[in-house]
């Protein structure tokens, strides 16, 4: 009989120390803080799709080779009702437009694709002492979940009606937040000033 009442105390005490274990191995799981995401390759994933947007051509028959696909690229980045703050097509608008759900916002990507070509989007680079021709994106985390990051750039892009006359710069800013899967549920693009270069 002792000898059962020591079985049972030793199974217990290793039943006990396992089950102690575990549950220190996941507070400890629980407690060790995210790994920060990598904010410079967000924020040139972000700018190489935009910037691939014009590419696709016509072929000889009249067809669209490749548009489908820049435009679903592009909209990968995002969750299904995303907010966007974009700059508008109707040249009188004045302001942004809000466009809400990625239905909204594709229309507004698959424009650029189809009346834009040479894009060139560039994060500006900043110098300072002995760091030269550094491009900073700036880094938050939200309360409620999920990161923010921005980043200073300026765009270029000419028409695709009038490629050589029609081409236009402008500076801006790009604001991306992201959800805890790594999809932007809210964007803003600014771009204020947009001007028409003129060759001299």
């Amino acid at each position: 009989m002792p000898k059962i009442i020591v079985a049972v105390l030793i199974a217990f005490l290793v039943t006990y120390e396992v089950q102690g274990l575990s549950l220190a191995q996941t507070q400890a799981s629980q407690d060790k803080p995210k790994p920060a995401p990598d904010t410079t390759k967000l924020a040139d994933e972000w700018m190489k799709r935009m910037n691939a947007l014009d590419d696709w051509h016509l072929t000889a028959d009249g067809k669209e080779e490749g548009l489908k696909e820049v435009v679903d690229s592009m909209m990968e980045l995002y969750t299904p009702d995303v907010l966007a703050d974009v700059p508008p097509h109707d040249d009188e608008q004045l302001g942004s437009v809000m466009l809400r759900g990625s239905a909204l916002l594709r229309q507004w990507v698959e424009k650029i694709a189809r009346t834009q070509v040479r894009l060139n989007y560039i994060r500006i680079a900043q110098t300072m002492k002995e760091f030269n021709g550094y491009r900073p994106v700036f880094f938050t985390e939200f309360p409620w979940g999920g990161y923010g990051i921005s980043f200073q750039i300026i765009g270029a892009w000419s028409m695709r009606e009038d490629r050589l006359n029609k081409r236009f710069m402008a500076p801006g800013s790009v604001f991306l937040q992201y959800d805890d899967q790594g999809k932007i549920y809210r964007m803003r693009l600014y771009l204020p000033e947009i001007t028409r270069v003129v060759a001299g």
